[in-house]
């Protein structure tokens, strides 16, 4: 089953497998039994979600976690006074996922000094707390793991993230699929899918580079906001995917690794990379694009990925932050 790591290593990583759906508990960061006090703590959630329904992180925060959240951890009805809503937590997230993309290994978390009475917290199991999120979260959302933290962990303190982008180029869709890949048949009359050629470009961008030609600007009140540009490909790499050789056939799977990404970095790299693949860019263009900081032809990406066929595989934290890095966990 799927189990949370047990062993300490120079970095620890969770890879919750794309499957929505298991939810397996880890205990308390310390190893301590889940339940037991904590001065000032945090609650650490490891969740899976398929963003088709929700406008993005916040919204799903917003309409689905952050009630549940109240529910479990606020008053009882009784407590309340007539029309109070019970107050809701306050939610930080590693990734701030775009509508539509989904994820396998999110991780988020809420100071419980904010959302539970202090009687409460010496009386918290985390075991319990996650069963009765999953029993009140709609179906695509699933918290996979809750631990408990210090207060000063910071969840966006994170060393790097890996995402999955998957890709069809057969010649019709797969409406079975159509929420959770993107569909890019070859054109009539235009040269098929090359995957030499998308392969070994993505080869040559990995390393430490300026990726401003890869990077949206950000919205709202950050869109002043000046980010630094230079980030770190870890990986960068097309592998044909299916549970067969007959599924396989068109079928193809992104793997992009690095410290830090902008914003719709990884679904502008795949958009590009996908021109390259049927020879609508060649290759030189991307990497004139990353040593440039611009394309030639504009100074926008000429494709942007869509979001459904993205997946926010895993959040990488240093030795010893990770908060799913304790006692190993089975399924529930």
């Amino acid at each position: 089953g799927v189990r949370c790591p047990t062993t300490a290593s120079k970095q620890r990583v969770y890879r919750a497998p794309y499957t929505l759906g298991a939810h397996p508990v880890c205990p308390s960061r310390d190893g301590r039994r889940p339940g037991s006090p904590f001065s000032a703590m945090r609650l650490a959630l490891l969740v899976s979600y398929d963003g088709t329904p929700y406008r993005g992180w916040t919204d799903l925060r917003d309409v689905a976690l952050r009630p549940a959240l109240a529910r479990v951890l606020g008053c009882p009805e009784s407590d309340l006074q007539p029309g109070q809503q019970p107050s809701l937590p306050l939610l930080e997230a590693a990734s701030r996922t775009d509508a539509g993309v989904h994820a396998a290994g999110q991780v988020c978390t809420l100071s419980l000094d904010d959302a539970v009475p202090p009687d409460r917290r010496s009386r918290l199991d985390t075991a319990r707390l996650a069963y009765s999120l999953n029993a009140l979260l709609p179906p695509e959302v699933c918290v996979r793991c809750a631990a408990l933290v210090a207060d000063g962990f910071d969840v966006r303190s994170n060393v790097g993230k890996q995402y999955t982008y998957r890709l069809s180029t057969a010649s019709t869709r797969d409406p079975l699929r159509r929420l959770h890949e993107w569909h890019a048949p070859p054109r009539r009359g235009r040269p098929g899918w090359d995957a030499a050629a998308v392969a070994s470009t993505a080869a040559a961008m990995l390393g430490t580079h300026s990726f401003a030609a890869f990077g949206n600007r950000p919205r709202g009140g950050e869109r002043s906001v000046e980010v630094d540009p230079v980030c770190t490909l870890s990986e960068l790499r097309l592998s044909q995917g299916g549970l067969s050789e007959a599924s396989s056939a068109g079928r193809w799977a992104f793997t992009v690794r690095g410290d830090r990404f902008l914003y719709k970095m990884v679904r502008n790299l795949v958009g590009s990379l996908v021109k390259v693949g049927y020879g609508e860019m060649e290759g030189g263009e991307l990497l004139e694009a990353l040593a440039d900081g611009r394309f030639r032809r504009g100074e926008s990406v000429p494709i942007t990925a869509p979001p459904h066929g993205l997946v926010l595989d895993s959040v990488e934290y240093a030795a010893g932050e990770d908060p799913f890095s304790s006692s190993s966990a089975g399924l529930n």
